[in-house]
Formats: structure tokens, C-alpha cells, sequence
């Protein structure tokens, strides 16, 4: 059978060009490693009323201590991945796709529904200020917005950020603020006419979290299990718009499929694969070929159909700092237990001096295990678990978000052993945008210290490896339609095809633009 369109990939970008091709009236098939979490019913309660009953080993730490595998291999990936229950999302990755790494820890997925299936689910439009040397430009990513928004449920506000992150309509009531950040954000609100004439705005993030019911999809209730359960039903993930896919015959799913690089015969595309289940090899055929594998799973697969082991292909990522924010009012209270456990503000810094702009969101810490902030502190060890016990409820965590781009990027390279090359570079922070950071908040009345910043780090925004460009002439270059030069019919839609990555989280502009290209390859097909 030669199918119309073939998808690799359920991350982010595969499933909203899904989402796509199903309103064009095609039926992709999807081929999709496909893991997915261990069946477990998520709690009913706030996990700190569970635990005063019950034993949270198995939940908190693992049968199989799954929780301490990042301290025991010393490395140091989002504290909701290493959760046991959420540790489907990077399962057998390493075998699957073994890479050698410089620089920092590269993280990879084979989920259904990809790095998604564990993401923080911040959901921002791009401006055309930030849509850098590609051939798109906000107004045309914006009907595409919209159709997601409806189809997500995203909560949000008309805020100081909406000239930032863009149309409000559809967007569902905000989620109630933690006690800290409706403290910094009343502060902000009486000061912000002079903040916001040195280019500081704060404002509600753009959430895929469901502030009310929606979509046949309960509200957000404040049990803080969004670090410990996946497949909550308030939390969008990709494979909540898949499965409807699926129930509704509008693709075809093949799970256990690992796909590894295309040819050509006879006028027609051939995905050469391994089943997962007796490891044999086996084909699909197709008039277009959608590559949605992910950044660097995308560049591989790109790569080994060339049968080219010497190419390095750029990799952008955001860098990241993270601050902890101390607001002494809160010293010695209880923790609060009863707010949303990851990003309840977003701060930007629009600063013209610095040809810079910054953002970040302010997390709350009641859904993290304590013990994940136990080596941040610089005391012995019964001092820290004292001043975990009473400085903790104080804290808030400012992960502030620094552009990628070429002067920041990373490279990929494949092996002629099948293993990937992966080097990776944090940007180089100025002291002087940390302290003008720090003094900001200072103001507001949010105290930091140098001594608590850890280094820079990287946020998992990949992006750069097949970029997209107005008149490509080169390999692993794309026009504006995701199609690599010199390979009709293959069409790019992720975040290969960013040359530059903003200071936001890029999955909503990756899914617009994979929706987009998906319109543009269903004309191609009828004509």
C-alpha cells in the first residue's frame, strides 16, 4: 500500500500536523516508537493529605528507586522526568538512539506524544520579531493559533504580556496565583508604569492546564500531582489529541516502529524501519514523507538516508538559569499546599540597551519532593534540612530563559556506527544582566543570592538542525514549506526548522507551523 502522507514522530509538531491533514479530509499513517506510562490511577487527594495516610514510596522514590538514578549517574534531567511514573518518557532512549555527549546532558524521547507527555505545557505565540531568518511571519502562524487554542484549552489573561504572547481569544480564566506570586504580582501592579518604562512586564503565562472543565476534561484541582502522575486530565499533552485521532479513524497508528531513513523507487518515498517486537526490519511507502521525530532524531534519521557520517548539523537550545526567590514574609509558614505547582507568573525583560530580551517563569515548589533542593543550600547537612523545613515555604524558583542561536549552538553529527555526536555550548551570562535581574526583583521585594543561581543549563527547546530558509541551496536546508532541498516530497515540521529560538518556550509555534505545512502538502496532494 503507498500511503498519501507517512508521519514519524508523536512529539508536539507530528501530532498537530495530524491534527492537520484530519481537517484537509487525509488520513496520515503515523509510525511511532510509541511508550507509554504504566497503568496507574492518579490520586483523588492533594498528595500531602495522601502521604499523612499512606506510604508514597512507590510513588515519590520507586519500586525500583527510579528516583535516584539521576544522583546516582550524576546527571541532572527535570525533576517531573526523573518521577518513577514519569520515567516512561525516556525509556530505552540510550538503546534506541545511543549518543556520545559534550557539554551537557542531551534528552531524548520515544513516547507517545514525546518530551510533551512530561512538559511544564507553557504555550506562547511567536512575534515576527522573534520568527528570525525564517520565511513565516506571525500573521500567517495566527489562524493556526487559533485552531489549537480551541482544540488545547489553554488559560491565560489580557495582561502587561499580551503584546508579547498575543491574541487572548479563547483563552480559558487564569489559574488562582500561590500566595508568593500574588504577593509579587500585586507589588509589580503598583509600580509597574515605572517597570514597565526600563522594559520589565509580568503578566499570567499561557497554560495548557484547564483553569475549568473543558473538552469532556476535568479542571485543574490543586492536588499537586502534576510532578508525579503522567495522563492528567487537566494537563494537555499531544496524545490526548492523538487518541482522539485514533478513536476517530482519522489516522492510522502503528506503535513499536522505530523509524531509520527513507530511499526512493519507482516515483514513490520507502520509510525503512525496525519492528520493536521481533526486531525485523519492514517498509512503508508514501507520496510525502513528514519528518516530526524530533530535532535531533530528525536530523539522524536525515542523516543516515544520505549515508553521511561527516556533515555537523547545527543544535540550538535555550540556555537557562534558575534563581531561587525568597520572600521573607513566608519564612517559617506551612508550605502551601494548595496552589499549582509549576509556572504561576511569567516576567520579561525587554531590554533595547542589550539588543536583549528575556523570559522567565516564576514556579512554585509544592509539587517537587523537598529533597530535590537539598544540595542547592550550602551548609552542613542538618543545617540544610532544617533550613529546607523552614526557608522552603519562602522560595519560589525564577527559570529565566536566554536565546539560542548560532552564536550558542551545539552540532550533531552521526557515526558510522549508528551513534549520534552530540556537542552542546551554554551562552556565556553577563554578571551584569544577573545582577540587573537580581535587583529587579530585589525591588518587588523577591530577595536572591548569587551563591543560590546555579550555572547555566540547558531547557530542552531543541531546535536549528534542518533550518528553514527563503531560497535554500544547500543540503539539510528547507524552504518555507518544511521540504529539505533536494529531496521532494520529504517535509520537515518541527524544531529543525528554527535557526533562532527565543527567550519562550517554542511547542506552540512548532505545532502552528506543523499545521501550516500540513495545509500546504494536503493542496499539493489534491492538486
Amino acid at each position: 500500500m503507498i500511503y498519501k502522507v507517512i508521519i514519524i514522530g508523536t512529539g508536539p509538531s507530528g501530532v498537530a500536523a495530524a491534527f492537520g491533514f484530519a481537517e484537509q479530509g487525509i488520513q496520515p499513517l503515523i509510525l511511532d516508537v510509541g511508550k507509554v506510562a504504566q497503568d496507574v490511577t492518579p490520586l483523588n487527594e492533594n498528595i500531602y493529605d495522601y502521604r499523612k495516610k499512606n506510604d508514597a514510596f512507590n510513588i515519590m522514590i520507586g519500586k525500583n528507586y527510579e528516583m535516584l538514578d539521576h544522583v546516582i549517574n550524576k546527571r541532572s534531567p527535570s525533576p517531573k522526568i526523573s518521577s518513577p511514573y514519569m520515567q516512561f518518557v525516556m525509556e530505552d532512549a540510550g538503546s534506541l538512539s545511543p549518543i556520545t555527549e559534550t557539554g551537557s546532558h542531551v534528552i531524548q524521547s520515544f513516547a507517545k506524544g514525546g518530551l510533551a507527555s512530561a512538559w511544564g505545557a507553557g504555550l506562547y505565540r511567536f512575534l515576527d520579531d522573534e520568527l528570525i531568518n525564517v520565511p513565516v511571519s506571525a500573521a500567517e502562524l495566527d489562524p493556526y493559533y487559533d485552531k489549537l487554542t480551541k482544540e488545547i484549552g489553554i488559560s491565560g489573561d489580557t495582561d502587561d504580556l499580551t503584546p508579547f504572547f498575543g491574541s487572548t481569544e479563547n483563552l480559558l480564566r487564569p489559574l488562582r496565583l500561590s500566595g508568593k506570586s500574588e504577593k509579587l504580582y500585586l507589588k509589580y501592579q503598583r509600580t509597574r508604569r515605572k517597570l514597565n518604562a526600563s522594559g520589565i512586564f509580568i503578566g499570567r503565562p499561557r497554560l495548557g492546564v484547564l483553569s475549568q472543565a473543558y473538552d469532556n476534561r476535568i479542571s485543574y484541582n490543586y492536588h499537586n500531582l502534576e510532578m508525579w502522575f503522567p495522563n492528567l486530565p487537566y494537563i494537555y499533552t499531544p496524545a490526548f489529541t492523538l487518541e482522539k485521532l485514533i478513536r476517530e479513524n482519522k489516522v492510522v497508528y502503528r506503535k513499536s516502529i522505530l523509524a531509520e531513513s527513507w530511499f526512493r523507487e519507482n516515483g514513490h518515498l520507502t520509510v525503512k524501519a525496525r519492528n520493536l517486537e521481533d526486531g525485523l526490519q519492514v517498509t512503508f511507502k508514501c507520496k510525502k514523507l513528514v519528518l516530526a521525530a524530533g530535532t535531533i532524531n530528525s536530523a539522524k534519521i536525515a542523516l543516515k538516508s544520505k549515508n553521511d557520517y561527516r556533515t555537523k548539523l547545527p543544535l540550538l537550545d535555550n540556555s537557562l538559569l534558575q534563581v531561587p526567590l525568597i520572600t521573607p514574609s513566608f519564612i517559617g509558614d506551612k508550605l502551601e499546599k494548595d496552589s499549582f505547582g509549576l509556572t504561576n507568573l511569567n516576567i520579561l525583560f525587554d531590554w533595547h540597551e542589550y539588543n536583549l530580551r528575556l523570559q522567565g517563569s516564576i514556579i512554585e515548589l509544592t509539587s517537587p519532593a523537598r529533597a530535590l533542593f537539598y544540595e542547592m543550600f550550602p551548609l552542613s547537612a542538618r543545617s540544610n534540612l532544617t533550613l529546607i523545613k523552614y526557608l522552603l515555604p519562602s522560595v519560589s524558583i525564577l527559570f529565566l530563559y536566554f536565546p539560542g542561536s548560532s552564536n550558542n549552538s551545539g552540532y550533531i553529527t552521526l557515526r558510522s556506527d549508528n551513534t549520534l555526536e552530540v556537542e552542546s555550548f551554554p551562552c556565556e551570562i553577563s554578571k551584569k544582566i544577573i545582577q540587573k535581574v537580581a535587583y529587579t526583583l530585589l525591588n518587588m521585594g523577591a530577595f536572591t543570592h548569587p551563591m543560590l543561581i546555579r550555572p547555566p543549563a540547558h531547557s530542552i527547546h531543541y531546535a536549528g538542525s534542518m533550518p528553514m530558509v527563503e531560497n535554500p541551496r544547500q543540503n539539510y536546508h528547507c524552504n518555507k514549506y518544511g521540504e529539505l532541498y533536494g529531496e521532494p516530497g520529504i517535509h520537515v515540521v518541527d524544531g529543525s526548522l528554527l535557526s533562532y529560538v527565543p527567550s519562550k518556550n517554542h511547542s506552540f509555534t512548532l505545532m502552528a507551523n506543523a499545521m501550516r505545512i500540513a495545509d500546504y502538502i494536503s493542496r499539493t496532494i489534491e492538486k
